[in-house]
């Protein structure tokens, strides 16, 4: 028989040992240096104590195939529960955008529109119907290109069951002086129902006679004030601007038909803005677009 004294050896061969993976004579050669040697003799009294929690070497494989197994369970139940969460997320959001959210509608689908302006508070009531939408809600916004504007946008969405539909709405727009309201679906599909200037066109009228009247380089018949839509604070009173255009050519002149301005001759910006109070007594002042600066009209 094989006798190995070095207990370094021994260590080496225990798990083997333990396990009953040695031949006959490695396993004889362990047993007689168990014998006589207490401290390789604990080794292996540990060694047999933790091989018991362990499975044996014929249990291995189908732990292993047990283990992959439960792995592989886990990881469907994860790609399940994933996909099951995506499909609902799927249909609630359908479901918010169909029957709670819905959709601007195109300004072609609204019947009738009708704006009310209050003089005191400055608000604006738009109030319409569209026979055939059901309206979830009205919501307005200023433009993204130009603050003046003010969109006007109308939900529509299903009705949920067993709920009757809306067909009208109604909103009040605050702090709307100066101001143009479209209707809009959102931006690309605007129709203007209001414009501040126009429901105001006496005032507007009278400020440019008497621009026309104090400004003496201004001739109304050679020369055109448009309004801009706006107003304007500046030194604590509000002012509205019209820029200026020439009409150039012998005996040229301009005039209206029907809404459109007509002119038998060229037109050439003039350089400037006038400006003046809404308050009386009106105060004119000239922005020169070269230079950026204001002046009083009494002291050209």
């Amino acid at each position: 028989m094989t006798e190995i004294k070095d207990c370094e050896i021994i260590k080496d061969l225990l798990p083997g040992y333990v396990e009953n993976l040695l031949s006959s004579a490695g396993t004889d050669a362990v047993d007689a240096h168990l014998s006589g040697c207490p401290s390789c003799r604990r080794i292996c009294e540990e060694l047999k104590e933790a091989s018991t929690e362990l499975p044996s070497p014929r249990e291995r494989p189908a732990l292993d195939g047990f283990r992959k197994l439960k792995k592989r369970t886990r990881r469907l139940k994860i790609l399940a529960v994933s996909s099951l969460t995506l499909v609902l997320s799927a249909v609630f959001s359908g479901f918010l955008m169909l029957f709670v959210i819905g959709e601007p509608a195109g300004t072609s689908w609204i019947d009738a529109v009708s704006c009310v302006y209050d003089e005191a508070s400055d608000s604006l009531t738009v109030s319409g119907r569209a026979a055939n939408l059901n309206i979830r809600k009205v919501v307005w916004e200023v433009s993204d290109q130009d603050s003046t504007d003010i969109h006007v946008l109308v939900y529509e969405a299903e009705a949920l069951p067993f709920t009757s539909e809306t067909h009208d709405f109604s909103i009040t727009i605050p702090d709307i002086r100066g101001r143009n309201v479209s209707l809009a679906c959102p931006n690309y599909d605007r129709m203007q129902i209001y414009s501040w200037t126009d429901d105001h066109y006496e005032l507007v009228e009278d400020l440019k006679e008497k621009i026309y009247q104090q400004v003496a380089s201004l001739n109304s018949e050679t020369d055109i004030l448009y309004c801009r839509p706006e107003i304007q604070e500046k030194d604590g009173s509000e002012w509205i601007a019209f820029s200026v255009e020439h009409v150039t050519g012998e005996d040229a002149s301009w005039w209206y038909y029907g809404d459109r301005m007509v002119t038998d001759g060229d037109l050439e910006p003039a350089g400037y803005e006038v400006w003046v109070t809404l308050e009386e007594p009106h105060e004119i002042w000239i922005y020169n677009y070269t230079n950026g600066t204001f002046q009083r009209n009494d002291s050209m």
